[in-house]
């Protein structure tokens, strides 16, 4: 008797093709990789100095407000930054600040932020007392914008019973 056995063929499925990316995709994808780069650098670059400024000018308006009480409690505006009470970790690190009180009137103090980096804004703050007809003491406050590398060298001028800022570009 024959082999009566039947035998069932199962057909494989065909190998897959090998698969890759050839070196013109390849080229495509990092030329387009590298225009978005070129994009997005220099966005991302002028979020990070807008950041730091807006960091310099919140320390400006903190050393403002402290000056008022200050002058509120003593009188006076103080001379420095220590004599208000904010250490130099609570200043911003791309700036160096300066405080200069001027006498006269009206009394002035200005504190100015120099930028480090000179791609950065350079910021003034002004706080001002004087005396209305009354006899009371007015306190008064502003803060200037410079250019790029350069700080505002803003000049109170009293008018009369207002102030008028000289030299400022106000915010």
């Amino acid at each position: 008797m024959a082999d009566s056995r039947c035998h069932r063929f199962v057909r494989q499925p065909p190998a897959p093709a090998e698969r890759g990316f050839t070196l013109i995709e390849l080229m495509v994808v990092i030329v387009v990789v590298g225009i978005l780069t070129t994009i997005a650098i220099p966005s991302f670059l002028n979020q990070a100095a807008r950041a730091k400024q807006a960091r310099a000018l919140k320390y400006i308006g903190t050393v403002n407000r402290a000056q008022q009480a200050f002058f509120v409690e003593h009188a006076r505006f103080a001379t420095s930054t220590d004599e208000l009470g904010l250490t130099d970790h609570h200043a911003p690190p791309d700036y160096t600040y300066t405080v200069t009180a001027g006498g006269g009137r009206p009394e002035i103090v200005r504190t100015q932020a120099t930028p480090i980096n000179p791609a950065l804004r350079g910021y003034a703050g002004v706080v001002f007392a004087t005396v209305d007809l009354s006899g009371q003491a007015r306190l008064g406050t502003v803060i200037c914008q410079g250019e790029t590398a350069d700080v505002p060298s803003p000049t109170p001028i009293a008018v009369g019973e207002e102030v008028q800022i000289a030299n400022c570009n106000t915010l």
